[in-house]
């Protein structure tokens, strides 16, 4: 199963960085910084065609198409394009996301970043792995040694974000970068490069890098500390080393 998932994240990624410098016609979906290009809707398209011929009867969520229920114990949540604000702008922080459900709980996820031709992959109980090679989260415990990552929402709603998860913690912790792309700060933090990552979004953004991250060892909560239910419209995640995730939720909680 996880390398036909690593294939479809691969073509997915063809599509994507094939185009990055095309005319893109740009689609505005919900708020008004939320755009939508062709790479997005190719993405999704090519991933669901490898997954739905293998797995007709399963579960499927998605960015761009929506929701597929076959009452199956298998969902797949899938983010074709994740990023699409960098990868519009010419940065090369954005990928692909492609997780799976199993029983509502995060069961195998791969990140794949075409720019970086980085990828990401975890399967429940078989470790976390970038290009082949083991991960772990970071050991630091002192939050002045670590950084924090965070991303912002939407037009009129990040000075409240700001107050209320940057404020806290920039004279705390090491340095709170913003990437702009969900899913490359979940990477770092499995891959030890942040000691944990803050943010508000929806399911196709969190479950592949989840997985992810709790088989590098590291610990995900929403923002009180509580399980997350992945089957919500939109969810607040803490992902950390699991060391600072105490000391984090008392500083945003209070």
């Amino acid at each position: 199963m996880i390398e036909l998932v690593k294939k479809a994240a691969k073509k997915a990624g063809k599509i994507i960085l094939n185009r990055r410098f095309s005319t893109h016609s740009v689609k505005i979906k919900g708020t008004k910084d939320n755009i939508v290009t062709e790479a997005d809707v190719l993405s999704e398209k090519e991933i669901l065609r490898i997954l739905t011929k293998k797995f007709p009867n399963h579960n499927y969520l998605t960015e761009e198409f929506g929701k597929s229920n076959n009452s199956s114990e298998f969902t797949w949540v899938i983010d074709p394009l994740d990023g699409t604000g960098p990868y519009f702008s010419g940065l090369p922080t954005y990928g692909v996301s492609i997780g799976l459900l199993k029983k509502g709980k995060p069961y195998l996820g791969v990140l794949y970043f075409p720019s970086l031709n980085n990828i990401y992959w975890a399967e429940k109980g078989k470790g976390a792995f970038m290009n082949g090679k083991r991960i772990k989260v970071n050991d630091h415990s002192d939050l002045k040694d670590t950084m924090v990552g965070f991303d912002l929402g939407w037009m009129g709603k990040r000075e409240e974000e700001v107050n209320n998860l940057v404020k806290p913690l920039v004279d705390k912790v090491r340095y709170t970068p913003i990437l702009g792309c969900t899913i490359a700060a979940l990477a770092y933090v499995a891959q030890g490069i942040y000691g944990g990552y803050i943010h508000w979004a929806y399911p196709w953004d969190f479950v592949a890098g989840v997985v992810i991250i709790e088989e590098a060892d590291g610990k995900v909560t929403d923002y009180k500390g509580k399980y997350i239910d992945w089957f919500k419209k939109d969810m607040s995640v803490f992902a950390s080393n699991g060391l600072i995730h105490d000391k984090i939720l008392k500083l945003i909680n209070k």
